[in-house]
């Protein structure tokens, strides 16, 4: 079990690493706490999501928009240090022992015995027959639906703003016709060659209409638990070769969902933000119903043909995983949207955009009756300031927020 003295001493490590000013693709710090003061449970297990991401992080090719006044070489040796990488690879198994494994473990016994075809076919109806994303339909209801999308997209950007980039982790080897089915999922997401077509670029367009920065890893101080937990599960599949038929699983449940969950976005988008650029959420929409028939078709069918019912399990497994996980992140956004709206009529949190200029010290809801302060200014992720402590006490245990420096 990594403890919190351990955290601490991997933050200090990869504050190092880190150096001073580090164009954002590059920043690797953590909130680790300092040695010797034990955080509480929630700030330990958001520190240990920030650390796992930092792991994951470490297997992507990065690179600034700019080189920033220093030596473009000097800064890619000290990110991609092998020793520095190999220091914080050693704590990776542990961190996904104790994150992630257990959701894996119930979504294999509920997926014991079932097979893929009628589980796909299942799932297309289900989708089908879903009303309207939860969220995308609480924001019709509130005049606040401006600053609860940035959050939204601030929190999905620990992943889309280098989408597909995990999955292409999966494509590499060789393991027959299957492989040629997924690099042309895979391409589709890259844009087929054109850059301006990668639905990362596309995710960067709607993040610069409601004021984000969009450089990758630009936003991490902001992520919550809930989102860091979503980034790492889907790392945990695509970062370990033997997760290879729960890959295939993602994938399925992934493309499936997307059809409609993209469709109900860019329907939001259109009628209560009808400047903001749409294509993301669009090209989605419609590529997605192509993107299910080749996993359905071309990988996953072969592959049980070839290799037999226990991979037709574990695929299963690993779409319920996806399933659980999704649902997971998708319940605590809507929570927290609910909780600021409250405490905006209570008159107690101003919506506005997160500040990097004055981020303050990381604060959790379990946490945040501790503090000397009870009149602290507390930025939630992209929603806004919470004037009172009290009242961010009561968010959902895995928000995260930060006090405002003056």
């Amino acid at each position: 079990m990594i403890s919190g003295a351990d955290i601490a001493v991997i933050g200090q490590r990869l504050a190092r690493r880190t150096g001073p000013a580090p164009p954002a693709v590059w920043d690797l710090r953590i909130d680790g706490g300092e040695p010797g003061a034990e955080p509480s449970p929630s700030r330990l297990r958001h520190a240990k999501h920030q650390a796992l991401m930092r792991a994951y992080q470490a297997r992507y090719m990065l690179l600034p928009a700019a080189a920033g006044g220093v030596s473009i070489l000097e800064r890619l040796q000290r990110h991609y240090d092998p020793e520095e990488m190999a220091s914080l690879e050693a704590h990776r198994a542990g961190l996904e022992q104790d994150l992630i494994a257990p959701q894996l473990a119930a979504a294999k016994r509920q997926a014991a015995g079932r097979e893929v075809g009628p589980y796909a076919a299942r799932l297309a109806a289900e989708v089908r027959a879903a009303p309207e994303n939860p969220f995308t339909a609480f924001l019709r209801g509130t005049p606040n639906r401006e600053h609860h999308y940035r959050n939204f997209l601030l929190q999905s950007s620990a992943d889309l703003l280098a989408e597909a980039s995990a999955s292409a982790l999966g494509v590499v080897g060789e393991f027959g016709a299957p492989q040629s089915a997924l690099f042309r999922i895979l391409i589709d997401e890259f844009g087929y060659g054109a850059h301006g077509r990668k639905h990362s670029v596309l995710y960067q367009a709607v993040m610069r209409d409601f004021g984000l920065p969009d450089e990758y890893n630009a936003c991490w101080p902001w992520f919550d638990t809930a989102a860091l937990e979503l980034h790492n599960t889907i790392h945990y599949l695509f970062q370990n070769p033997r997760h290879f038929f729960l890959q295939v699983g993602f994938l399925l449940y992934a493309e499936t969902a997307y059809q409609r969950s993209t469709q109900d976005h860019f329907g939001y988008l259109r009628q209560f933000h009808p400047r903001a650029d749409t294509r993301y959420f669009g090209e989605h929409a419609h590529i997605d119903l192509h993107h299910t028939r080749m996993v359905v078709e071309e990988v996953a069918a072969p592959l049980v043909q070839a290799y037999g019912g226990e991979v037709g399990a574990e695929i299963v497994a690993g779409a319920e995983l996806t399933r659980a996980a999704f649902d997971r992140a998708g319940a605590h956004l809507l929570a927290v949207s609910q909780a600021f709206e409250a405490a905006i009529a209570a008159g107690q949190a101003l919506p506005a955009p997160p500040d990097l200029a004055a981020m303050g010290r990381p604060l959790t809801p379990a946490a945040a009756l501790d503090i000397d302060a009870p009149d602290v200014r507390i930025q939630v992720g992209g929603l806004g300031v919470v004037t009172h402590a009290a009242t961010f006490a009561a968010f959902p245990a895995d928000a995260f927020g930060r006090t405002v420096e003056a």
